[in-house]
């Protein structure tokens, strides 16, 4: 039996109540995920284990108690295998790993991958999850062709034999029609054996030590994995550009230096440390590497002053390089003394000049 907890220190309503990711919400294929006033909920009774909203969510704040996608990675590529396959007992659901995981994966091993689509047939979270698996493969495939590695993903319905099941409720049973439908009455009946709070809507509160986490910044660990794998690619003799809509997990950025007021929230909200600056706040730098398209530093930028770069170089992952956006003039402020970015005028921070039109109009003063 699956249990599914969120860590609400990586999810980005936790820390932006501007956010507008909901992916997890639109990947869930028994709908159990809700997101309401900047607040994540799921009912546990209620979900099948298949692993999708960790896949699709950018910064994997999903957990299974009994699958994790990078061991098991590992144990697949360190057994040689060659097929991705929910009859495997110990693997939910193709669904379950993300681009970055899949593409990983195709690069490192030595076998051409493919992705067993046959359970999906007879698997009623097939209506949601059998596009996902054929969207990933296909971008996959689509990245391998544009950065010239001679390796691929295949799709197809293998007619694998079985596994003798256990006694214990299997996941491949929990995944089936018969299993979707009777998922809850299943739990009930196994209530003694769980904590009676994961039968009821999950909410979560954030603590002193979520925002401790907060602030640490971390990559997820597949983006690690990815990292690991493209020193193993094969450098492309020239590097193309793709459309930013052409690839899901990363991008590069814009940043309009004349709009731009250096409010620090781009950075400051980044979970990943992908924007950042310096101790002064005298410039914006990009990682791309670090960036795992979450649209979190977009939500909280008034001016929408930064913007998603319309292409993509895929020499990004060969030649990494941090990109600076922008430069800021830095002076500090004749009212408060703080430094600000100075385009001119007087000398007075934004926060200042704010608070003297707010005083004027206050008093009456034109």
């Amino acid at each position: 039996m699956s249990l599914l907890t969120l860590d609400v220190s990586k999810c980005v309503h936790t820390s932006n109540k501007f956010a507008i990711c909901d992916k997890c919400v639109q990947a869930c294929p028994v709908q159990t995920i809700h997101l309401e006033n900047s607040a994540i909920s799921f009912t546990p009774s209620e979900c099948v284990g298949c692993g999708g909203c960790n896949a699709v969510c950018p910064t994997a704040a999903y957990t299974l108690d009994d699958f994790n996608p990078m061991n098991y990675i590992f144990q697949f590529l360190e057994d040689e295998k060659s097929v991705l396959t929910c009859k495997d007992e110990n693997f939910p659901c193709i669904a379950s790993l993300s681009v970055e995981e899949l593409l990983s994966v195709a690069l490192i091993s030595s076998e051409k991958i493919t992705l067993d689509v046959g359970p999906c047939a007879e698997c009623e979270i097939a209506k949601t999850n059998l596009a996902v698996i054929n969207n990933r493969a296909e971008e996959v495939n689509f990245l391998l062709e544009a950065m010239q590695q001679e390796k691929s993903l295949n799709v197809a319905a293998l007619n694998l034999e079985i596994k003798k099941e256990s006694d214990t409720l299997s996941r491949r049973k929990l995944l089936s029609k018969e299993g979707v439908k009777t998922a809850i009455s299943i739990k009930q009946q196994l209530q003694n054996e769980v904590d009676a709070s994961d039968t009821n809507v999950k909410t979560h509160t954030v603590t002193a030590k979520d925002i401790m986490k907060i602030k640490e910044k971390n990559i997820p660990d597949r983006r690690s994995l990815l990292l690991m794998a493209m020193k193993r690619a094969k450098v492309p003799e020239m590097y193309h550009t793709i459309s930013v809509e052409d690839i899901s997990f990363i991008s590069q950025k814009d940043l309009d230096e004349t709009t731009c007021t250096n409010c620090q929230m781009c950075y400051r909200i980044c979970p990943t440390g992908a924007l950042s600056s310096d101790h002064r706040g005298s410039k914006i730098d990009f990682n791309p590497l670090a960036c795992v398209q979450c649209h979190s530093c977009h939500d909280v930028c008034e001016p929408h002053s930064l913007t998603l770069r319309k292409t993509f170089s895929l020499s990004t992952f060969f030649e990494p390089k941090i990109e600076t956006l922008v430069r800021f003039d830095i002076k500090r402020c004749d009212e408060c003394g703080n430094f600000f970015a100075y385009q001119g005028g007087e000398k007075i921070c934004n926060r200042c000049r704010i608070e003297e039109e707010e005083a004027k109009e206050l008093w009456g003063i034109q």
